[in-house]
């Protein structure tokens, strides 16, 4: 299976093969590698790439998916590579419009708010620090940009897929 996958303005070509119960997936024809997803408990998932192994919090919602892994939250768009195509020629996924939401993996409490309104920031740069299941996660966005709305504050209680912080 080939699979599109869109984090920010960097576009994957995934590949998936499987070879019985195994799971191998290269990205970008890179080297093939053996891959396993296990669910731990609500959003935590345990990935294991080859040898090593990570948790993050990963959440979907269609083709979208929102991930944070080692205190960065990314939101991916996944499609089938064929669909891809297909909606590029039929122009389905527009132009951008420059705006990237910052969103809650899952329920949590705001511990620390990192950026003010107006403010720049880096690709990468912790925007929130937001406790959930014991463990303070620093959220950030793969794109840098003008901090244009915070959706929260310090001390502010969170669901999934609310918005924390607009960058446009």
């Amino acid at each position: 299976m080939l699979y599109q996958v869109t984090i920010g303005e960097r576009v994957l070509a995934v590949r998936l093969r499987r070879d019985g119960e195994r799971t191998f997936a290269s990205i970008d024809d890179g080297p093939e590698q053996p891959v396993r997803m296990d669910a731990v408990r609500g959003y935590l998932r345990s990935l294991v790439v080859g040898d090593q192994r990570s948790e993050l919090l990963a959440r979907r919602d269609g083709q979208s998916v929102e991930i944070a892994l080692r205190g960065a939250g990314f939101q991916a768009e996944v499609m089938y590579e064929t669909h891809a195509r297909l909606a590029q020629v039929a122009s389905a996924r527009g132009t951008s419009h420059g705006r990237r939401d910052l969103k809650a993996p899952m329920p949590g409490l705001v511990v620390k708010v990192l950026v003010e309104p107006g403010q720049e920031v880096t690709p990468g740069q912790p925007l929130v620090v937001l406790q959930a299941m014991k463990m303070e996660n620093e959220l950030s966005l793969p794109a840098g940009g003008k901090i244009s709305k915070l959706g929260v504050t310090e001390g502010q209680t969170v669901e999934a897929g609310q918005v924390l912080a607009t960058l446009e």
